[in-house]
């Protein structure tokens, strides 16, 4: 039996199936190529962001070691007469996250310089920056957050210490003299 209807030039009874298989592999290859693209560029944006912790959390202990040695000077030029307050202005926040800051001793007593190492770590991306920095007065040990610090040392001692500063920016120089009020 032969079908004796009429057919026009061209068309097929499969032309239909065609055109959607089609359609679905084109999507289907779209869809591959930019997840691809999408997993590629995620991971190259992490690691700029690392990056970029990284090189701000440096920036950021060298200010700190840098107000550390000018703790250190004024403590040396006077250390039995006067306090010494050093205000560091460090950002809150590197790339948006917080970080603590940690001073370990890295050399023994008696040695001459003391060597400690400032080590500042993020939250978010668990970056870690770590600066040798030397002084003649010791630093106690101990870890604050980032932000304002201060660095100290009072009358009669012979070891400078970090705090976490006021936020407000104001720091008390030295204790007022007696019977001298400040209006």
């Amino acid at each position: 039996m032969t079908d004796d209807t009429p057919r026009r030039a061209g068309s097929r009874p499969g032309r239909a199936v065609s055109i959607t298989v089609n359609y679905v592999i084109v999507l289907g290859i779209t869809a591959v190529l930019v997840s691809g693209l999408l997993v590629g560029a995620g991971g190259y944006v992490q690691d700029q962001r690392t990056s970029v912790v990284r090189e701000e959390l440096t920036v950021v202990a060298e200010r700190l070691a840098a107000g550390i040695a000018d703790a250190d000077r004024l403590a040396r030029a006077d250390a039995q007469s006067r306090s010494v307050r050093v205000g560091v202005r460090l950002p809150a926040r590197v790339a948006g996250e917080s970080y603590r800051i940690t001073v370990t001793t890295r050399s023994t007593p008696g040695e001459g310089p003391m060597r400690y190492a400032l080590t500042l770590r993020s939250s978010g991306t668990d970056v870690r920056v770590t600066l040798t920095t030397s002084t003649l007065v010791g630093i106690e040990e101990g870890s604050v957050s980032g932000g304002w610090v201060v660095v100290r040392a009072d009358a009669g001692d012979s070891t400078l210490v970090l705090a976490d500063g006021d936020p407000s920016g104001s720091l008390s120089l030295a204790p007022p003299a007696s019977g001298v009020t400040h209006a």
